[in-house]
Parts: C-alpha cells; structure tokens; sequence
C-alpha cells in the first residue's frame, strides 16, 4: 500500500458491531462505485491524503493513487463487497467514497476518504453509516478498519461511530 522509498506509518484495527444498524434511507440514494469511477477515485484519493499521515498509501501521482484503487477493484485486499461501498458525486465528479472489501471472511473498509473542498460537511460518516446498514441487511455483523495511529482524526471519527480498538487476548 505504499511507495518503494516510503516509511509506513503504524496502525491498528479498529472494529464495529452492526447487526443493530437501522435502516439507512441514505443507501437507496448513494450509487455504488463502478470501474468507470477507477481513476477519478484514484485522482479524488492522491488530494484526499496529500498532507496526511496516510499520504504514502495513494503514492506521489495520480497513476499511482489510481493504481491502488485498481487493487482494491480486483481483490488484493479481498473481494471488494460492491453493495456496501459508495460513491458521493458533486455533478458527476466522486467528492467521497467508502470501499468495503472481504479481508479473511469478514467485511473491511478498506478505504473512506473525502475530497478536501467537501471536508467537514459528515460524507465520511454518512458512508460508513450506509456501508454498515449494507452490510447489517446482508446479515454481517461487524465491520472491521485499519487505522494509522498518527491520524487522530480518523479514529476519534471512527470511535465516534462505535469502532472500539480490537484487542486480542
């Protein structure tokens, strides 16, 4: 997930319970990303990470965000669950995105990011909210992340959602 040359930042994973989600009216409005959306996504992710500590994982040029994006569209980090991710679109333009894959049988969000002129207005939230009642009315019960431990900001979203730290005994 990163450049030859770049120092991966530690993270830990992060898990939530969703069998109780309620029904999201949000999912019927949202449209799923398609091959199509590959490299405006991949465009959309290079601006989303560039200053942060996640800045390594979309590469340093859009070929190589797109690139990654590609990945997760063919399954290296597991089938990707279609009827669980979204796409926000501004006109035609994604603004923001949850990719969910199956990582070792249990449903992951691979990736969430949000176009920086969209910051702040809940797309991050909204999508893992619409992810997780997706993923509740397919009978999973929880959704599990990868957080970098330098981006608090990420995981104090997450925790606010009702992610927990997974601990393992």
């Amino acid at each position: 997930m990163n450049d030859v040359g770049s120092t991966p930042s530690a993270r830990f994973r992060m898990t939530a319970i969703i069998s109780e989600r309620s029904e999201c009216s949000l999912n019927s409005e949202l449209p799923h990303p398609t091959s199509e959306d590959i490299p405006a996504l991949g465009n959309l992710m290079l601006a989303s990470y560039l200053g942060t500590p996640n800045e390594a994982d979309a590469g340093q040029t859009a070929t190589s965000a797109t690139a990654e994006i590609r990945r997760v569209f063919d399954g290296e980090y597991g089938k990707l669950i279609l009827e669980a991710s979204f796409v926000v679109r501004d006109g035609n333009k994604p603004v923001a995105t949850a990719l969910v894959t199956s990582w070792q049988g249990e449903p992951l969000l691979a990736y969430v990011f949000t176009a920086p002129s969209h910051t702040g207005r809940g797309l991050a939230r909204s999508l893992i909210g619409a992810s997780m009642n997706a993923l509740a009315v397919q009978g999973h019960g929880r959704l599990n992340l990868a957080v970098t431990e330098d981006n608090p900001r990420a995981w104090k979203l997450y925790e606010s959602i009702g992610f927990q730290r997974f601990i393992t005994a």
